[in-house]
């Protein structure tokens, strides 16, 4: 073990300005051990940090609780089936867990920074020296680091800016790294061919080896052209290899999730179609029974007029009668009372009149 790893193996766990300078190469996690990410390649539960790290569960929770305002920069947060990012993470969770705390992979590092009784943690902390021991040799050799390749891009534009020529700003830039001025453009035009340009380099590896493809082009020394050669190092092309499948795995798996999201929807629309059709139904049915009793009380209004104006004709015959004095009234023993005539028998009976 080299002088940096004795210097500083034990200052993950004591000092946090230490954690937080090495808080971004989180590739080496992956390198030690597989993660077990949730389905949104993001985050891990703190089930699955606990046996990543192989502690116990609660061990996790109390390392959250201790560096609380570290781990929320980091982006640690609790979120429930009501929050917009869940149904991206519920396929993973157990039946009927509906709140769940994220880990993502800058807070997993952390993690393993400050856990002292993990073997998987020291090797976390091990490797990240060891890459850092590693860097600092060949920055002495002369291989290009990702600051050098911000400079690069940096004094380029600049030059190219202030109506310089191409040849100009690498000449200035050989002199700012102390190189020779065909080996800094070979550098620049080797990146420019693979990526398109520096600043698409810069932008898609964001300055971290996040995989071997992007580690490989620091470490390798640049060609001319774009092409790799039979010559290289069987290791590159094979790690070239596996971080293309490895993104063509997480391609298919985001996919599978998001046809699995779709279909669960189609389902519900159906559903809800069905259940419209019903409602339709049961209204076209409440509105041909409300059109019907319409009818039937239409009908037995015009009765019950029909059934008062007998009432009050027959009222009108009873109660008055026919008085004696009236000679002419009481010859003509028939009322007419709306339509409808009403006679007395001889009897004193009172009758309609057909």
């Amino acid at each position: 073990m080299g002088a940096l790893l004795k210097l500083h193996a034990e200052n993950f766990v004591e000092d946090k300005n230490v954690r937080d300078q090495y808080i971004n190469k989180t590739e080496v996690l992956q390198r030690v051990k597989m993660l077990s990410l949730l389905p949104d390649n993001q985050h891990m539960t703190v089930k699955a940090v606990a046996e990543y790290y192989e502690v116990e569960y609660q061990t996790i929770i109390n390392i959250l609780n201790r560096h609380k305002s570290e781990f929320e920069k980091d982006g640690v947060k609790t979120i429930s089936n009501k929050d917009e990012g869940y149904f991206k993470v519920k396929e993973a969770l157990s039946a009927g867990q509906f709140i769940v705390k994220l880990v993502p992979r800058k807070a997993i590092l952390r993690v393993g920074m400050l856990l002292r009784d993990s073997e998987i943690a020291i090797k976390v902390r091990d490797y990240l020296l060891r890459i850092e021991e590693t860097s600092t040799e060949d920055h002495k050799r002369g291989v290009w680091t990702d600051n050098d390749i911000v400079t690069l891009n940096e004094i380029m534009n600049d030059e190219i800016k202030k109506g310089n020529s191409k040849w100009g700003a690498i000449r200035k830039a050989a002199k700012k790294f102390n190189k020779n001025p065909q080996a800094v453009y070979q550098k620049y035009q080797y990146i420019s061919k693979r990526h398109g340009s520096v600043e698409e380099y810069i932008s898609k590896n964001n300055l971290i080896y996040l995989n071997e493809e992007s580690e490989n082009i620091h470490k390798k020394a640049p060609l001319a052209d774009d092409t790799i050669t039979a010559e290289e190092p069987q290791n590159i092309v094979v790690g070239t290899f596996q971080a293309k499948m490895n993104k063509v795995l997480d391609n298919m798996k985001n996919i599978s999730s998001l046809e699995s999201e779709i279909n669960k929807l189609k389902l519900e629309v159906k559903d809800l179609k069905h259940q419209l059709e019903i409602k339709d139904l049961e209204l076209s049915a409440n509105v041909v029974a409300l059109t019907k009793r319409d009818k039937i009380i239409g009908k037995l209004k015009k009765d019950k007029l029909a059934l008062d104006a007998s009432v009050k004709a027959i009222r009108k015959i009873v109660l008055n009668g026919v008085k004696a004095s009236n000679i002419e009234e009481a010859r003509s023993p028939e009322v007419e009372v709306i339509g409808r005539t009403y006679t007395r028998d001889k009897s004193g009976m009172i009758e309609l009149k057909k």
